[in-house]
């Protein structure tokens, strides 16, 4: 399957045009106008758009652990010793690695990192022993007092020292066994100075700190305008590796409508197209190109359990849902197909993928809800004289959307559950996912190449305020202990299978198209698939 996805994108590269009519089979995995760095002007600027900027720009705690605030302070803070290619595989940044080796040593899981001298945060302080312990402490503790959105890879981890006296050769030892390593330690490392709790927890509320970042740009003098949101970055003279291209990256927080109306009018660059009007609205747009690719989402309904706390009514949710509808809806009219997902892990493209969603059944969703104790009470299901009502909580007022609220509602009142609707605005979705502000919500979760990770986010009940079973999380603990990656994989897609069948908190229905409206001599950017993103290689073609 690899094989036959790398052929695919390496075929792809660079050749799409807006207008050019496609077949939906035939989407590349990624299309970025790939050119060679040197061959670019100097200068220019990137005009780019997000849904929402702030108010808490630490992309490590749970307020700010937003895909919009983590793509937008990578323009600013890029410290981490793994870069991923298209096909994603991981790889050392030479920015910031030099050496990397695990191994096995008296039993217990060793690793070595040579870190790259050169490499300084932005108020100077060495990305050296220290920065790799803080990352390590901040990050261990899923209870702990530092509000992390996850510990990972972290938790498992026994001592970080430096070797023979060097600040920039490590030694990290696991005290029980986590796999893999490889491009998931220190894959993001943090300034030292985070491990002050407060910085940590409320310090990045309206304040990116770029003094603590680092990477080609930084944010420029007052680059954050809270009241017109809008986050500037220019090149950073701090920064030791190859000198961008660009000499200013905007980006501003706009709802998707009023970006694709920016765009049209010359104010942005890039802007997101994956929706039915939106490919519609931009297709035809001068002076555009539409670039294409696989979506790295697995989007559907979100479940809060701390709202929805009886199990029979999620596990009702989970058999009644009609999942196809509402990937149709989405999909309509778009130059793109695909199977509806049954995993949170994976892209059905990868070998290890398996589809562990339960079949839909509304009738036995019904005789869920009847052996929990609910009756019927008119159209709905009720208990101890309280009707089964929840809220859907969307964002943004694109019309896909609102097809997809109401065909959920409606096969959730045929098995008896009533539902009504909460629209917000896109500009709200960090605080009311970050603060779990929801009954139950459409959105999604980022898709890597590798399961493992994610797994243990999704289903270990330590992430979730303990909603999951003893023997999910012991399935987890072992499961990141098997070093051979196709037996580890065949383990997540178990627990996968198990909790959506238990606990049921999340939906998969769709993965989807990664469509970007881009001006068309814009180079090396665009639908990325895994590769990390470089913005020291991003520029104009003259």
């Amino acid at each position: 399957a690899t094989a036959v996805a790398a052929a695919g994108v390496l075929s792809a590269c660079g050749s799409s045009s807006s207008k050019t009519e496609h077949k939906a089979s035939e989407t590349p995995f990624y299309e970025i106008n790939e050119q060679d760095p040197s061959k670019l002007k100097q200068g220019g600027t990137l005009n780019l758009s997000t849904y929402s900027l702030g108010p808490d720009f630490n992309r490590f705690s749970q307020n700010g652990s937003s895909t919009s605030v983590s793509e937008t302070m990578g323009i600013i803070a890029g410290a981490g010793i793994w870069r991923s290619t298209f096909k994603g595989e991981d790889e050392l940044d030479p920015n910031y690695c030099l050496g990397f080796e695990a191994k096995e040593v008296d039993g217990k899981i060793t690793a070595e990192v040579r870190l790259n001298p050169k490499a300084v945060f932005n108020d100077g302080t060495p990305i050296d022993i220290d920065a790799l312990k803080a990352t390590w402490q901040i990050q261990r503790d899923p209870d702990g007092e530092y509000k992390i959105a996850a510990a990972g890879i972290y938790e498992f981890i026994e001592s970080v020292e430096a070797i023979d006296g060097d600040r920039y050769h490590a030694r990290v030892v696991f005290k029980t066994a986590h796999n893999p390593v490889k491009g998931l330690l220190f894959s993001r490392i943090l300034h030292p100075a985070m491990l002050d709790v407060n910085l940590f927890n409320e310090g990045f509320v309206d304040n990116p700190h770029p003094e603590l970042g680092c990477g080609p740009f930084t944010l420029a003098p007052n680059g954050w305008n809270s009241s017109e949101k809008t986050f500037t970055a220019v090149p950073n003279d701090k920064w030791w590796g190859e000198e961008p291209k660009l000499d200013r990256i905007v980006v501003r927080e706009m709802a998707d409508a009023a970006a694709r109306a920016a765009y049209k009018n010359g104010e942005l660059d890039v802007v997101d197209s994956r929706t039915l009007s939106a490919y519609n609205e931009m297709k035809d747009v001068a002076n555009s190109e539409i670039r294409r690719g696989r979506r790295l989402f697995a989007g559907g309904m979100n479940l809060n359990a701390e709202h929805i706390t009886d199990v029979a009514v999620r596990k009702a949710i989970f058999l009644g849902i009609d999942r196809g509808a509402l990937a149709k809806i989405r999909f309509q009219g778009l130059p793109y197909e695909e199977e509806v997902p049954g995993s949170m892990l994976l892209l059905g493209s990868s070998q290890y993928y398996r589809d562990n969603y339960p079949a839909r059944n509304p009738e036995e969703a019904r005789k869920v809800l009847e052996k929990a104790g609910y009756t019927k009470s008119g159209d709905f299901y009720a208990k101890d004289g309280k009707t089964i009502t929840l809220k859907l909580t969307t964002f943004g007022d694109d019309a896909t959307t609102k097809g997809q609220a109401q065909t959920f509602i409606q096969s959730m009142k045929e098995i008896g559950i009533n539902f009504e609707l909460d629209s917000r605005a896109q500009s709200e979705f960090s605080k009311v996912v970050g603060n779990r502000e929801y009954d139950v919500s459409i959105s999604g979760f980022g898709v890597g190449s590798e399961p493992t990770s994610a797994a243990e986010y999704f289903y270990h009940s330590k992430n979730w305020n303990g909603v999951g079973t003893p023997e999910i999380d012991a399935m987890v603990d072992k499961m990141v202990t098997i070093l051979d990656d196709a037996k580890r994989a065949e383990k997540c897609n178990e627990i996968e299978k198990k909790h959506m069948s238990e606990v049921c908190l999340f939906i998969p229905f769709l993965n989807g198209p990664d469509f970007k409206a881009c001006r068309p001599k814009l180079a090396n950017y665009g639908a990325f698939l895994f590769k990390s993103n470089d913005w020291s290689t991003v520029g104009w073609m003259a």
